[in-house]
């Protein structure tokens, strides 16, 4: 194992996607509607690959590794979100890149993103060579989850449950801290939802979906998070847009509220559930309490919501945010 690899404290198996987002558009519209008007942005993106950058933006380089693959198609795609990893510090060593032939023709993970004024979205994601992520490629990436100290891994839903119950099954048996976000979650997933999920993070929507519950308040999330906790996983975070998130574990029932941040002309809500992720990754790969976690999870998710695209939060611009009386804590 390399010196550098030996470093990582935090690893992310999941999708690599390209983001072709209509910023600004009117209005979120129905089928059969047609409607003029936005910009059109194309960024990295996925799930995975959005909290790897976001947990190099705050932990620094050398940090976090990625596991993924993707395909060279003919419009260049591909490079977007690789790029974008290679910048931010991420190792991507682990990620496969096929040929267009080779991947049987299969385009990268494409996510197609209408935006609002009022900063509401609509996600489709055509996985791509995404849905080919194998139990082999993982295997090759084994080096990643050896060494010594605490290490975390984050995972998404946007590779195969086969692929995920193994990625998960790897990392607890090597005593990694495993939390999953289960963005990309089309129905119940109780062969993973078990007592090695460390924390589990959905929004209100993907609750819903998990449980059958619908969140609106803490009451309401107290008994979605119950169903989850009562079938092993240690912690669960719910977020709920503006009224912040909900963490409970047999420890905890707490309500974190977002933070007054300093208002912009820009709501996107693109990003903002997988920066409260990572920001959670991040803290707990330095230290941090899961409740101090949280908390500078849920104001990273805020500054987010105030950027156009993923643009991730670093560590000096939450230090800088932070009201004075709190910056101690963080710190």
């Amino acid at each position: 194992m390399s010196e550098e690899e030996k470093n990582h404290l935090v690893i992310v198996p999941g999708g690599i996607n390209v983001d072709i987002i209509g910023l600004g558009v009117e209005k979120i519209i129905g089928a059969g509607e047609l409607t003029l008007g936005g910009k059109l942005r194309i960024g990295p993106g996925g799930k995975a690959r959005n909290m790897a950058q976001m947990a190099a933006a705050f932990l620094g380089t050398g940090k976090v590794a990625m596991i993924g693959r993707t395909s060279q198609d003919p419009f260049g795609l591909w490079k977007v979100p690789l790029q974008s990893l290679s910048d931010a510090g991420v190792s991507i060593r682990y990620v496969k890149i096929l040929s267009f032939e080779e991947a049987g023709r299969k385009f990268p993970g494409v996510a197609l993103i209408p935006v609002d004024k009022e900063g509401k979205n609509q996600i489709y994601v055509l996985p791509g060579a995404n849905e080919d992520l194998s139990k082999k490629d993982i295997d090759e990436a084994q080096v990643l989850f050896e060494g010594d100290g605490q290490k975390i891994m984050i995972m998404g839903l946007e590779i195969p449950i086969k692929t995920a119950e193994y990625c998960i099954e790897k990392a607890a048996s090597n005593d990694f801290l495993v939390i999953l976000d289960p963005g990309g979650v089309s129905g119940p997933i109780d062969e993973i939802l078990d007592e090695r999920i460390f924390l589990l993070k959905p929004n209100e929507h993907e609750a819903r979906i998990l449980t059958g519950l619908e969140v609106a308040d803490m009451e309401t999330a107290r008994d979605a998070a119950e169903v989850v906790l009562s079938r092993g996983v240690a912690n669960v975070l719910i977020t709920c847009g503006d009224r912040g998130g909900y963490l409970f574990s047999s420890k905890h029932s707490l309500h974190i509220p977002c933070p007054d941040v300093q208002d912009s002309p820009i709501h996107d809500e693109t990003g903002c559930g997988d920066q409260v992720t990572a920001m959670v990754a991040s803290c707990l790969a330095e230290g941090s309490s899961l409740v101090e976690a949280a908390r500078s999870a849920i104001f990273a998710g805020t500054l987010q919501y105030y950027r156009a695209g993923i643009q991730p939060v670093n560590k000096k611009e939450m230090i800088k945010a932070i009201p004075k009386g709190e910056k101690d804590e963080t710190e």
